[in-house]
């Protein structure tokens, strides 16, 4: 007892169909989800989430890509972070 097998036209309309029903879940999900969507609850604390996220993200990239002394009397130095890769490979160049 074999299984008999499925004919071109049942599989195309076996692919209509799983294609209509994913279209119509997303027209539901539409009409029912995306308009109805609330306001933000309050947009000045976002703004202010944002006004502090954009500091750290600025603050974050000095430190990647400015030279700063940490501390002078151990001659700790910050320096750009190309500049830290370039003279980690010229030492390892050097040392072999």
């Amino acid at each position: 007892m074999s299984q008999p097998e499925l004919s071109t036209s049942s599989r195309l309309l076996s692919l209509v169909g799983i294609i209509g029903a994913i279209l119509a879940f997303g027209a539901i999900l539409f009409v029912a989800y995306l308009p109805s969507r609330p306001d933000p609850i309050d947009q000045a604390i976002n703004e202010e989430r944002q006004a502090k996220a954009d500091e750290a993200r600025a603050a974050g990239v000095a430190k990647l890509v400015g030279f700063e002394v940490i501390d002078a009397e151990a001659g700790t130095v910050r320096i750009p972070i190309e500049d830290a890769m370039d003279s980690t490979v010229a030492g390892y160049k050097a040392a072999k």
